[in-house]
């Protein structure tokens, strides 16, 4: 393989990483999609918590993730009896905070992988194409790489279409060997507001909005090799 097709084939594979860390930023830092997938999928009569809150829980949980609150908590109201006072009670336990705390220890190591990898893919994507003479190769990597890339997605596809609760826990084995993702919804708010099809809307939402990329990189790449090509032909004629 020829440098310029290497630099297409890393090129592309750093494009994608950035696409998906990028959509995982998007999601954990949109609090009023979160509260309102909180809400559509674990309406008030399963979870206890008024409709109200929703929104607010949605947005202190995007903030926490981001940085923007230190602390994981939401209070509600609740009437103290007198029809005029009303207290604030807190929601979410220790051991729930604690297990969102490693989640937003991920996702700041998700945005230094989408920075890292947004940069990679712009440094290689230069060497690759700006060099006239290596652009059809380049095309030709860039096109392997996501060929790569489609290959690897279609096994994880697979796995959740045919045992989503496999590849959920495997995945939080892995994400959090420490434990403390095994919550109980007898007792815990924060496993009752996001059950698995919450986490399966937020995917899907997130590899539309990602699906745009790789179709772009594949006609940009497309594009590039014809030109290539026809250059080609008007020299030799």
């Amino acid at each position: 393989m020829g440098k310029f097709k290497l630099a297409g084939v890393l090129a592309a594979l750093a494009w994608i990483v950035f696409g998906i860390t990028g959509v995982v930023l998007w999601v954990a830092g949109d609090g009023g999609l979160l509260g309102a997938e909180m809400l559509r999928t674990a309406p008030p009569e399963v979870t206890g918590l008024p409709e109200s809150d929703y929104a607010g829980v949605g947005v202190m949980t995007a903030d926490f993730l981001t940085g923007k609150q230190e602390a994981f908590q939401y209070a509600v109201a609740q009437s103290t009896g007198n029809g005029t006072a009303c207290a604030r009670t807190e929601v979410f336990q220790a051991h729930e905070a604690a297990h969102m705390e490693d989640c937003r220890k991920l996702i700041r190591l998700d945005t230094v992988i989408c920075i890292g990898s947004g940069i990679a893919a712009l440094l290689l994507t230069a060497a690759g194409f700006l060099p006239r003479k290596g652009r059809g190769g380049f095309a030709q990597g860039v096109l392997w790489g996501l060929r790569g890339m489609a290959a690897v997605v279609c096994v994880f596809l697979a796995w959740a279409l045919i045992d989503y609760d496999g590849l959920f826990v495997t995945f939080h084995l892995v994400a959090f060997p420490q434990g403390g993702w095994l919550l109980d919804t007898r007792t815990d708010l924060l496993i009752r507001l996001m059950p698995t099809e919450f986490f399966i809307r937020l995917g899907i939402r997130g590899l539309l909005r990602f699906a745009a990329l790789p179709v772009v990189l594949a006609v940009f790449a497309h594009i590039v090799r014809k030109v290539n090509r026809d250059q080609k032909k008007v020299l030799e004629e």
